[in-house]
């Protein structure tokens, strides 16, 4: 695997506790839902388009991203369509969620093994509760870390506002928070010929590092 800075980082278990616990997702155990609770609304936010498009990769604008890999042209190619399966599994991400739980017909054009099963079970979790996702996950920075040695494993390591975000009941808003920047790592990997993201992990390193 092609290896850029050499940072420790914490295990999974840690890692939805941090990054999740506004959303108390399934997958976390002894997550505590300690968000403020705002006055409620009648409607749930707008649906986003379908995530599960397929647009012609050719087509479809490559996110900027910085490395201090020494990249050919087949990582090069590799970098891009992981790019691109992380924004298709973040725009699936805030589909799922910001409807409750309900839009999930698609999920698995974007993601696979541990992403794939969480996206799953925290949907289920979020329509059995009657809550959902108010606001929206957004990642910044993309830096690409490591590139696995077949050039079918992408490592990004990007940051994600966790005051964007939050689990309420149906209706309610997304409740005032200061910003709170985490340095989140995600594993795309090749599936046949399609890159989707396999796996997602907190980074040690803060935003900005």
């Amino acid at each position: 695997m092609r290896t850029g800075s050499s940072r420790p980082y914490r295990r999974p278990a840690q890692v939805f506790v941090a990054v999740f616990c506004a959303l108390s997702l399934v997958s976390v155990v002894g997550c505590a839902d300690n968000s403020p609770v705002a006055a409620p609304t009648s409607t749930l936010p707008a649906q986003h388009p379908d995530a599960s498009s397929t647009d012609d990769p050719a087509e479809v604008a490559i996110p900027d991203y910085e490395t201090g890999l020494d990249l050919d042209k087949e990582e090069k190619k590799a970098v891009e369509g992981a790019l691109v399966a992380l924004d298709k599994y973040v725009a699936t991400l805030n589909e799922a969620f910001s409807s409750g739980g309900q839009n999930t017909q698609n999920i698995d054009a974007s993601a696979k093994g541990e992403a794939l099963e969480t996206l799953k079970q925290d949907s289920k979790e979020l329509k059995k509760s009657r809550k959902y996702m108010a606001g929206e996950f957004r990642i910044e920075d993309r830096v690409i870390q490591d590139i696995g040695s077949e050039t079918d494993e992408v490592t990004v390591l990007t940051c994600v506002d966790n005051s964007t975000f939050a689990e309420v009941s149906l209706g309610e808003p997304l409740p005032e928070r200061d910003p709170e920047p985490l340095r989140v790592r995600f594993l795309a990997q090749l599936d046949s010929s399609d890159w989707k993201i396999e796996s997602q992990s907190l980074w040690s390193t803060p935003c900005g590092k």
